[in-house]
């Protein structure tokens, strides 16, 4: 269903839905990507994997904020 995961790059996030629902996981980002990158592109939609390990696909329209969480992602988002 998903990319290869070699081929995505992930970061920790919480992100801040629409319809008032906070989750927590990983956006799965092309390696060549960041996260503005990501949010900017044509793409409609992002890869998202759940913390309990589902993997999701979240329109980009239901997304409010995304918090970042680890300090990695958050230097590279900069």
């Amino acid at each position: 269903m998903f990319n290869n995961a070699n081929n995505r790059k992930p970061f920790e996030v919480q992100l801040l839905l629409s319809d008032g629902r906070a989750i927590d996981g990983t956006l799965l980002l092309p390696v060549s990507s960041d996260i503005k990158r990501a949010l900017n592109g044509d793409s409609p939609i992002l890869e998202f994997r759940h913390t309990d390990g589902r993997e999701s696909m979240i329109a980009k329209t239901a997304v409010v904020e995304i918090v970042i969480l680890d300090n990695v992602a958050s230097e590279a988002a900069a």
